[in-house]
């Protein structure tokens, strides 16, 4: 039954192993690389401070030609400490754990450490004390314990201002739902606040359960996610009512919400599932969206990058076009309009004003003239544009400010193109789930025609892209767009 509903549109199911795992991945990696910096520079000071005791002149030269056999014998201890660390746990669940959860696992590691490191020296005969040893030990805990309470002071601070936080929408009732509310309540730290629950028919009458206000029951799931931003929809369901839960799952899935499943019935022995744990508690994660990996992270540099060079290479061209629009007709240089991104959060997108400055305004007199199907508004020869307006538009020269938005984070180079609220409003739920990533200045939708493809197709390429993301998928899609935009191919 459950296997049958959750095909879609040939989507991956994943079943993830840590909770908050999409930025903790990162932060992880990140992490990873600090502490390889970290022990690396443990390595130097363990041996100047065993240096300083021990040596009557401690000259610069003299410290040199002896630090560096020892740094030559000792050398591989720079990645065997972040690994240490990584089989110990520190790079999981970052952001969950107390301060003596971490200094446990930095002790435990330290102590493998330390084993290896004499057996090392033992074993090959290297002449290195073990004061200088434990000096480097202590030096690299120490260090990574100052790391790891830097972090938690930061996400504490951060999330009593109300940054970082997900908005999380509870589905479920009883013993197991109560739990969860618990615990998420008393770790503010975690980053997760419950704005609702959902629960079965049989209490939909009720204002408020277990502290938090009734959104509705589980068939009214679809509605509930359109009604407002949520960035995960948490399942704590009785094994009694799991079949009445069902229809929710389903919304959120053709909805794209990256879903938890905790449950109080399945059993870790189920290993083909990938059960992760929430506080003991067996979970799975539901997500239509791409794995979070180094491809996330190297999009988002290449977000930030190219959008700087991009405007730094096109300020000659941004500078004259502003002019001319100014110069050609009365009103802004600029065009603001409220535009739908990353999980429905709206934000300015920018444009060049291609338009007579009251173009909204009489834009109800030319919906009989729309050319495009569904609920997308697009006329050939609209008169609302200006003659600046209607060259730029060809030649997409009308978006090159978004290149702000994407320096802010409000979109990508590559991704759906963001639709106004009242055209998403008019979504079917699986057209919704294109909401699931930020948006971009290109897509599949600009290099397969534009203009010329209808409204349903525009919509199934949005969702090809997020099925089969890739940083290589969106090098082609930006190669493809430039002779696309040079050309004005599709351009209306």
């Amino acid at each position: 039954m459950w296997a049958g509903r959750c095909k879609a549109r040939n989507r991956t199911l994943n079943y993830r192993t840590a909770v908050y795992k999409q930025k903790l991945y990162i932060l992880g990696r990140v992490n990873q690389i600090i502490d390889i910096i970290g022990t690396a520079f443990a390595l130097w000071m363990g041996f100047f401070l065993w240096w300083l005791l021990y040596q009557v002149y401690p000259l610069p030269k003299e410290f040199t030609q002896a630090f560096l056999p020892f740094a030559f014998q000792l050398g591989f201890v720079i990645f065997v400490v972040p690994l240490l660390y990584e089989l110990n746990g520190l790079y999981q669940n970052v952001g969950f754990r107390s301060r003596g959860e971490i200094l446990q696992i930095i002790v435990k590691s330290h102590l493998i450490g330390l084993f290896v490191i004499l057996a090392y020296l033992a074993y090959r005969k290297v002449p290195v004390g073990r004061p200088l040893v434990l000096g480097f030990v202590a030096c690299a805990g120490g260090i990574t314990l100052l790391k790891e309470l830097l972090i938690i002071e930061y996400l504490n601070r951060s999330r009593k201002l109300g940054r970082h936080f997900k908005n999380v929408v509870l589905v479920g009732y009883g013993e197991i739902a109560q739990k969860i509310i618990t615990r998420i309540e008393h770790r503010q730290e975690w980053g997760l606040r419950l704005v609702g629950i959902v629960v079965p028919e049989f209490v939909k009458d009720e204002k408020r359960i277990h502290g938090l206000k009734v959104l509705g029951v589980y068939n009214e799931m679809g509605d509930i996610l359109r009604g407002g931003q949520y960035d995960q929809v948490v399942f704590a369901v009785q094994k009694k009512y799991i079949a009445d839960a069902e229809p929710a799952l389903y919304a959120c899935e053709t909805q794209g919400v990256e879903t938890w499943f905790i449950t109080d019935f399945f059993k870790t022995s189920i290993a083909r599932l990938s059960l992760g744990e929430f506080q003991k508690l067996p979970m799975m994660i539901f997500t239509t969206t791409p794995e979070y990996s180094w491809q996330q992270i190297l999009k988002v540099i290449m977000d930030k990058v190219g959008a700087l060079v991009g405007l730094t290479l096109i300020s000659p061209l941004f500078i004259l076009t502003a002019i001319v629009i100014k110069i050609t007709s009365p009103g802004p240089v600029f065009f603001k309009q409220k535009r739908q991104g990353l999980r429905g959060k709206e934000f300015n997108l920018l444009k060049f004003r291609s338009m007579v400055s009251n173009a909204e305004q009489l834009k109800s007199e030319l919906l009989e003239m729309n050319e495009m199907d569904e609920i997308v508004f697009k006329i050939e020869d609209d008169p609302r544009i200006t003659r600046v307006g209607k060259f730029i538009r060809k030649y997409s020269i009308d978006e090159l400010p978004q290149f702000i938005n994407v320096l802010k984070g409000d979109m990508s180079l590559v991704g759906p193109r963001p639709m106004l609220t009242t055209e998403i409003d008019e979504f079917k739920e699986w057209q919704r789930r294109k909401l699931s990533v930020r948006p971009g200045l290109t897509c599949l939708w600009q290099i397969s025609g534009r203009s010329d493809t209808t409204f349903r197709e525009w919509m199934e390429l949005d969702l090809e892209y997020i099925d089969n993301w890739s940083i290589f998928l969106d090098l082609k899609i930006l190669f493809k767009t430039i002779p696309v935009v040079f050309f004005a191919k599709g351009a209306k």
